[in-house]
């Protein structure tokens, strides 16, 4: 009897596990085609070099962080500090690349857009890199990676400002992965490779919380190369896994008064298990079919769930089906437990941000994907050399389609109004859309258009579980057209649907300043400072504002000195307490503080003004009338009869 004839993908796996024991394939044709992948993704992303910044976190992150402004040692030690959250995450390292470009380019958008660009390119030739470790495989190295580069849902992890933190944290992903093999893979398991494989992991985590799923791959590369599970391995993997929980501990603290809270309250534990199904089925889809893409998909309302349990469902059914066919391929189960671990953490059991899915949340995940349409390409095209050609329309066809796709959509993220009107042209109900291009408007000084957009968000309230956020923006808008009664209307319907509201806190707190209820004032900024956020700089500032029109200069000098110990680099703090201290005659002290102040902020007109006035005042007048002239140089108005003044005591010096 003869034996039963091998599938074929049997063969395919035999081929991959004794590819160590073939002559390796010549690495030539994979590092030109990778170059050439690189050069076409730059192209496709290219759009992203001509774009500014977004409302959408890009404000927060870079235009009007202070946090960027400074690059000393005490600066990087706030920075770092674990509880030094921005925008509700804690990713010091991410931070960091934006105080460094700072000081190389300000706010100029270029090279924030360009690095974003640069980090992607150099994730296609360490995705191609690990690849290639993996498989040895040249036609499946190159289609996978060619994917990783183009497809359409890595557009918002490149081409947006804010999303640094992708881009960069999947760098330090793949290269601790790849350090990972090598030291998996070298007979004599040099732990070099080992002990930069975990440091690389903490630099990942550094960038962006969601790396703390990769210690689940470390046991995934273990199966792709038949290792087994030994007490060694765990006791290896347990560093790894030490970070994570320390990592998730920390995220979850940052997260504590963000969305996550809120969407626990709106959605039950039954409703996010179906809401984290859907999602796989959701990415699954735009995996093969990336259409009607936006910048925010929406959450269902609470009572609108039917074809949420329908997309769960149906994922439920794909997974199902994946184990019961192919649960011996290796293939398909490492590519598919690739991406269903390193998507987990995104899928909203445990809500994050207020998207129920977003094209960036697959930039790494899709890893696993790709890495399946590349085994079964080379597979096709090993099992019938002597057609290559027919099996390459498909795949060059499909890839022509993404680029393109990529393209268009990347034009789209050229600004506030392009993106935001994408996104209400997919759904004209989005609160967040709507809310993001009304804070386009009040940049541009439209208040009425602005008003009238947030309102039209907060007409939506029933489905719009962030409407406070639209009373927030119109608070705002309010302030801005100098109508501070209206501000501070909408600023407490804002604080009432989600009481401990920092932002809005904030604002209203600058709104009674405003109008002189400087009791009101600093009763919002002490609580911020002491229920919300005790190193808000931005609250011991606008305090210490308060406190000193209230007669109360001890007070507002100790708030802006405990801004100035937080943060170095905030410029503000410097000019009000040395404004204080020169009304005091206190000059020595008060040239100090203007002196740090312009070190930081050297094109601040009104402080060499100040200066000036105080130089003048000790007598020092060929210095006051540099810094006048200097004032007037920046476009800050001078007394004509002070300049003369000035001229004529610094002769007689």
């Amino acid at each position: 009897m003869k034996p039963t004839k091998k599938s074929d993908i049997n063969k395919v796996q035999h081929t991959r596990s004794t590819a160590g024991k073939t002559k390796p394939a010549s690495l030539k044709p994979l590092i030109i085609g990778t170059s050439l992948i690189a050069a076409v993704a730059f192209l496709v992303f290219s759009p992203c070099l001509t774009a500014g910044f977004l409302s959408w976190d890009d404000y927060n992150y870079i235009r009007d962080n202070a946090l960027i402004r400074v690059f000393s040692w005490s600066n990087i030690m706030h920075i770092f500090h674990y509880k030094t959250i921005v925008v509700g995450n804690y990713h010091p390292l991410t931070i960091l690349t934006y105080v460094l470009e700072y000081q190389v380019a300000g706010i100029n958008p270029f090279l924030y857009h360009f690095d974003n660009l640069l980090l992607h390119l150099v994730n296609i030739c360490l995705f191609a890199w690990l690849m290639w470790l993996l498989t040895k495989k040249t036609y499946a190295t190159l289609l996978a990676t060619a994917l990783f580069a183009v497809h359409p849902m890595r557009v918002e992890s490149v081409v947006w400002a804010a999303e640094r933190k992708d881009v960069l944290y999947t760098c330090f992903f793949l290269l601790s992965l790849i350090f990972y093999l090598y030291f998996l893979l070298k007979t004599n398991r040099n732990y070099r490779y080992y002990l930069i494989s975990l440091g690389l992991f903490l630099l990942s985590i550094l960038s962006k919380g969601q790396a703390v799923v990769l210690p689940l791959t470390l046991f995934l590369v273990d199966y792709w190369f038949e290792k087994k599970i030994t007490l060694r391995s765990l006791l290896n993997k347990a560093p790894y896994f030490l970070l994570s929980l320390i990592s998730g501990i920390m995220a979850i603290v940052a997260q504590a008064n963000s969305l996550t809270e809120q969407r626990l309250m709106v959605h039950t534990l039954a409703e996010r298990v179906a809401i984290a199904f859907f999602n796989v089925a959701a990415y699954l889809y735009k995996f093969v079919f990336p259409r009607n893409l936006s910048s925010f998909y929406k959450y269902p309302a609470a009572g609108d769930m039917g074809w949420v349990y329908a997309g769960a469902l149906v994922a439920i059914a794909v997974i199902a089906a994946t184990w019961f066919f192919f649960r011996k391929n290796r293939t398909v189960v490492f590519g598919s437990l690739f991406f269903l671990f390193t998507l987990s953490i995104v899928t909203q059991i445990l809500p994050v941000g207020n998207a129920i899915i977003a094209d960036r949340y697959t930039y790494i995940p899709y890893i696993g994907l790709f890495f399946i349409a590349g085994m079964l390409f080379d597979r096709f095209i090993t099992v019938k050399p002597e057609k290559p050609s027919y099996f390459l329309v498909l795949p060059a066809v499909v890839l022509l389609l993404f680029a393109a796709k990529s393209y268009f959509r990347s034009t789209e993220w050229r600004n506030n109004s392009t993106l935001w009107e994408s996104a209400i042209q997919h759904d004209p109900d989005n609160g967040v859309a709507l809310c993001n291009l009304g804070k386009e408007y009040v940049d541009k000084e439209d208040y009425q258009t602005a008003i009238t957009l947030f309102k039209r968000a907060i007409q939506n309230e029933e489905t719009f579980t962030e409407c406070y956020n639209a009373y927030q923006n119109l608070g705002v808008a309010y302030a801005k057209a100098g109508d501070e009664t209206g501000a501070v209307k909408n600023f407490s319907s804002a604080i009432s649907r989600r009481p401990g509201f920092t932002e809005a806190l904030f604002n209203r707190g600058l709104s009674y300043t405003s109008m002189g209820k400087y009791d009101s004032a600093v009763a919002d900024f002490t609580t911020i400072l002491t229920r919300m956020d005790s190193l808000s700089t931005k609250a011991y500032y606008s305090r210490g504002i308060a406190l000193n029109k209230m007669n109360q200069p001890d007070r507002a000098i100790a708030d802006y000195s405990t801004a100035i110990r937080i943060d170095p680099g905030y410029a503000n703090p410097y000019v009000n307490r040395g404004n204080i201290r020169f009304a005091q005659n206190e000059f020595g002290a008060a040239v100090t503080d203007y002196s740090a102040a312009l070190k930081i902020n050297p094109d601040d007109g009104p402080t060499w003004l100040n200066r000036s006035f105080n130089y003048f005042s000790m007598q020092r007048y060929r210095e006051a009338l540099d810094d006048a002239l200097k004032a007037q140089a920046l476009k800050t108005d001078v007394d004509p009869n002070y300049l003369n003044d000035l001229q004529k005591f610094a002769n007689k010096q």
